[in-house]
This record gives C-alpha cells, structure tokens and sequence, in this order.
C-alpha cells in the first residue's frame, strides 16, 4: 500500500482531439523547455526519456465541449508550480490564443493497494502494442486467447505505471476484461496503430485519468475508475 499525490486541473475552454499536442507544446514552452517532466524529451541526447509521465495531458469531455486537462503525478506535482506561478497563463495553441482559466481543480492523495476484491475501470483508446506483441496477437485466432493476452498486457501496463510513481506492487493481482466496447486504428506518428476502448475488473486500487500504454501522457490509455452494481 502507498499513497500517490494526484493534481488534476481542467480548463475552461474548447480543444479539439488534434490540439492536444499542441496544448502540450504551448504549455512547455510557457513553462520552459528546460523542465523536461513537461515535455518527456532529453535536452542533452535529442531523444526521449524511457519513464513512465508524471506530467499528462488530456481532455474531459463536457456537455460537448473538450476541455483540456492537466493532469500530475508525485513529482509532477511540484514541477506543476512552473506554469501556475507564470504571471499569466494565456497559451498560443495553433493560431489561436487562449487565456487559460480553471474550471475544476483536485488536489488528492490516492491509496494504491492489492485489494481482496474487484474494482470496475474503462480505459479509453488504450494502445497496448508493441510491433513483437501486435503479431502475437494477430496470430491469435480465438476470442478467449485474445482477451487473455491483451489482460496480460494490461496488468503489465499496470505494473509500469506503479513502477513510475515508485510503488513495488507487493502481490500478484487479477485482470478481466468484462466488455470490448470498440477497437479501432488511431495514428501514432504516421503510422496507424490498433486501439481499444473497453472495460475490465482489477483488484488493484488505480486513480482516475492516469493514461496507461502507449501515448498514455498524450489522451489514450485514460483510466476511468467505474461505478459498481454491487
């Protein structure tokens, strides 16, 4: 068991799903480039860091409207004070320019642990391949062993993101998928990847809005904690 600070901001206003790398652009370099949690980048070998994202971008769907979401973790949330200490927070995203107020701010602490029992969570546009285990699980030709790779997969992706906020999960744990709402291709710098939207039970307590897999600090993979029946 190990408490997490979790920050999440959103915004008041309007992003389309194509601005969110802009918006993380703006923000990088309104905080400045040199604070490398913002942007995952090394500075000093031009490529990128291999850690799990403190620092994540989202939006939050509302009523319609996309509201941009910053979302921080452990030692993002000190590095968050770079932006929020800026005289002003008005961003250039695209051509356009915004000044940015908040809408909802939550400041929490979350309790991760291995429960005695399952909890509910969707995740949204989760990439979970890598080229090796996209031809496992193309090769695969049953319903039944698919679910159980990609469950694998998951709690691997569950395993990372623990690892990331310095938390050694201390006992095995269970993943089922209960529902595969959709799949579909979604871009991945040029090149089309496959996605999946869908609900699984875990009794690992995980917060919400932490992006799991691949692009999980840029909109996909966003764990959503479900209500339950019982």
């Amino acid at each position: 068991m190990q408490r997490i600070r979790v920050l999440s901001v959103t915004f008041d206003t309007h992003l389309d799903p194509w601005d969110l790398p802009r918006f993380r652009g703006a923000i990088a370099r309104k905080v400045g480039l040199e604070h490398e949690w913002f942007h995952n980048h090394d500075n000093e070998s031009g490529g990128y860091h291999q850690r799990y994202p403190l620092i994540q971008y989202k939006l939050e769907p509302q009523k319609g409207i996309n509201r941009p979401m910053l979302l921080c973790l452990e030692q993002g949330v000190e590095e968050a004070h770079h932006f929020f200490s800026q005289p002003d927070w008005g961003l250039r995203i695209g051509d356009r320019e915004f000044d940015m107020r908040i809408a909802r701010l939550n400041v929490d602490q979350h309790t991760l642990a291995v429960l005695d029992h399952p909890l509910p969570y969707r995740i949204h546009k989760w990439k979970a391949f890598n080229p090796e285990n996209y031809d496992v699980f193309r090769r695969l030709s049953g319903i039944a062993d698919q679910f159980a790779f990609l469950e694998r997969l998951m709690a691997t992706h569950i395993i990372a993101f623990a690892s990331g906020v310095g938390w050694e999960v201390p006992d095995r744990f269970q993943v089922k998928i209960t529902d595969l709402i959709k799949r579909e291709w979604v871009d991945q710098k040029g090149v089309k990847v496959l996605a999946f939207t869908l609900e699984f039970l875990c009794n690992v307590s995980l917060p919400s809005f932490v992006g799991l897999g691949k692009g999980g600090s840029m909109g996909y993979g966003v764990l959503r904690r479900q209500r339950s029946e019982m």
